[in-house]
């Protein structure tokens, strides 16, 4: 089985009918009957023998998400497999920031991968998660801490929608289960 890859294509399992061809041979040297009953008659075994090394098809996932966009490089993986599921982004490093900030990445840690970032520059957390394929960042900005709410940002579109922190965990959730579109799970942002 071969794959299309970014350097051409290359195999990622092999497939191989061998018949009977492996048994009889085995029974000519070994002296050793190698039939069985099957349905009332006896027969010799045909194989098929499947080889699927672990490694190809990791790199051949890795291949298939990847993708260059006008911000770079990134991995595009389903929500439901990206390793990581969302980054929580203070905008600036002030306490009021992060201690909103690290509740949510708190909450949220219960049931997702999450990170906090809050080195660099706004965009270069965004390109750093997007690298690593992580579908959502979670922005708290000014407005967080006079509305309660955080901007969701999508990494395959740079869309952003505001939710309120207490609908967070569940729209996340949903999110990343495919329960609703990205545009319908809050605010959508112009």
């Amino acid at each position: 089985m071969n794959f299309d890859t970014l350097n051409g294509f290359k195999e990622v399992a092999g497939i191989h009918y061998r018949g009977s061809h492996d048994l009889s041979g085995h029974q000519k040297v070994s002296g050793k009957n190698m039939e069985v009953f099957y349905d009332g008659k006896k027969i010799l075994p045909h194989v098929l023998e499947l080889s699927f090394g672990v490694d190809r098809n990791v790199w051949m996932l890795l291949d298939l998400f990847y993708a260059i966009g006008k911000e770079g490089s990134m991995l595009k993986f389903p929500p439901n497999l990206a390793p990581v599921k969302a980054a929580i982004i203070p905008i600036v490093k002030k306490e009021e920031f992060e201690k909103i900030a690290r509740n949510i990445f708190d909450k949220l840690k219960e049931d997702f991968n999450v990170v906090y970032d809050s080195s660099g520059s706004i965009g270069r957390r965004y390109a750093r998660n997007d690298e690593i394929g992580t579908p959502y960042c979670i922005t708290i900005d000014g407005d967080s801490i006079t509305n309660k709410d955080v901007t969701i940002r999508n990494r395959d579109n740079q869309k952003q929608i505001r939710v309120k922190v207490s609908e967070l965990k569940e729209t996340i959730k949903r999110l990343i289960e495919g329960k609703i579109e990205f545009e319908k799970a809050g605010k959508l942002l112009k």
